[in-house]
């Protein structure tokens, strides 16, 4: 192989992905046939090698605004920093684990992994791609195959995101401008808040779960199509949440939610997974006590399109802006729930679990405001995981640790049962795929 010079140099990152700077998506894979430590970081330092202008063998430099490539005499140093031995992961208490392995603050590497001897933990900068990226850099790390990452580059910018917006704003501009003035205190665009500083504390992100068997989750199944078979799942559950959060003394906005919508479907079919950040987080404004107006929310936020402005937006905030500040908060009044269903992971099937009926993908994402709580529900192998990130000096963990176990019986809190307006106001299309199938809110800002 010819010897690849290197500027230091490097390129620049789009406006798209500069909106989620120094946000983290985490997920553990457990329990799998763990890749051995030195011959992933052999195959890193050869994939360097070969590509080392990929955004995936670079650093974050200049504030996030230029992927710098790593010098050749520092890669082994490199993939030794990112790629590490985990120890034991214990199932009894996995988000404490997730919390100690973090990536210092200020890290410009974009991803950090821990191998454990049946467990392979992953932390990303979502500034390199959404799930589109993300999912597959997971599975393919734990199978070992770092050649498999070649494809995942993202590039996407803001061009794209214009694109988009000029397909669809002839169709859809009277929704959009209607939707604006209607919701206008209330939908304010989600990465231009995240990135702007003010002058409280920061927050401490921290996070919590619950596991519903596949027997439970089936049940709760069977209930929806027998009692509500008008209503999305996602809407069901994202009322169930609410309702479990609000019992345990919680302060949660009633009054809409947010939710990540991956804007791949209007791209072209061969670009259906393209990678980059195109995942936008988008308001959804709804008694959140009310399934009925939550389903209604949703089919609104898809049949509009309106979380294709809210993409170029955020992106031109971007671009406008000298310096994406962390966010710190004093925060006040109720928080907001961003809620995310993730009910088909791709490419799970490939992961080399060593007993497929405990398979555990375990999610989170940091930092999280403390005027939000992001709450995943995540499927595998026919069970499903809710966790919820969160400022623990905000919202109380074991409240949150309480409301989730809840949901284990989501039928009990959805009751009373929904009038029969839900058939006037809703149609029976599925909407799981509403959600980006990103890991929670994939570090999705609040």
């Amino acid at each position: 192989m010819s010897k690849i010079r290197v500027s230091r140099r490097g390129r620049r990152t789009s406006y798209l992905d500069r909106t989620w700077l120094n946000h983290w998506t985490v997920l553990t894979l457990t329990p799998i046939a763990a890749p051995y430590v030195d011959d992933l970081r052999a195959k890193m330092v050869d994939f360097m090698a070969s590509d080392p202008y990929h955004p995936l063998c670079c650093t974050l430099e200049d504030s996030g605004k230029r992927w710098r490539p790593v010098a050749p005499e520092d890669r082994m140093r490199h993939v030794t920093e990112t790629i590490g031995h985990g120890g034991p992961f214990y199932l009894d208490d996995p988000f404490s684990y997730l919390n100690e392995h973090r990536p210092d603050d200020g890290s410009t590497a974009p991803f950090k992994i821990m191998v454990g001897p049946d467990s392979i933990t992953f932390y990303f900068a979502h500034a390199c791609g959404d799930a589109a990226v993300f999912s597959p850099f997971s599975v393919l790390m734990a199978l070992g195959d770092v050649e498999g990452l070649r494809p995942l580059k993202a590039d996407a910018g803001l061009g794209v995101a214009f694109k988009i917006f000029c397909k669809e704003a002839g169709q859809h501009w009277g929704e959009w401008w209607q939707h604006l003035r209607a919701n206008d205190d209330r939908a304010t665009d989600v990465a231009a808040v995240e990135a702007t500083p003010s002058h409280g504390r920061r927050p401490v992100t921290t996070a919590t779960g619950t596991l519903l068997t596949a027997d439970q989750f089936n049940d709760f199944k069977a209930w929806r199509k027998r009692v509500h078979p008008e209503l999305a799942t996602t809407a069901l559950m994202a009322s169930a949440v609410y309702l479990a959060l609000v019992a345990e003394g919680i302060p949660v906005n009633g009054a809409g939610f947010f939710t990540l919508v991956d804007l791949r479907r209007h791209l072209p079919k061969k670009q259906s997974l393209r990678p980059g950040n195109f995942a936008k987080s988008a308001f959804i404004p709804a008694d959140m006590a009310n399934p009925v107006e939550v389903g209604a929310g949703l089919r609104q936020l898809v049949s509009s399109s309106r979380a294709v402005p809210a993409l170029l937006s955020g992106a031109l905030s971007m671009a406008m802006r000298r310096n994406a500040s962390p966010e710190t908060s004093g925060a006040a009044g109720p928080v907001t729930m961003t809620f995310n269903s993730m009910m088909r992971n791709p490419g799970v099937e490939h992961i080399p679990w060593t007993d497929p009926s405990e398979a555990r993908y375990i999610t989170m994402a940091y930092p999280v405001d403390s005027e939000g709580i992001s709450v995943s529900a995540c499927a595998v192998e026919g069970r499903v995981l809710f966790s919820a990130s969160f400022d623990s000096n905000r919202v109380d963990a074991q409240a949150v640790a309480r409301a989730l176990a809840q949901l284990q019986d989501m039928p009990a809190l959805l009751q009373p049962e929904v009038t029969d307006e839900v058939a006037e106001r809703l149609e029976s299309e599925p909407l799981e795929w509403i959600s980006a199938p990103a890991v929670a809110n994939g570090a999705a800002p609040q």
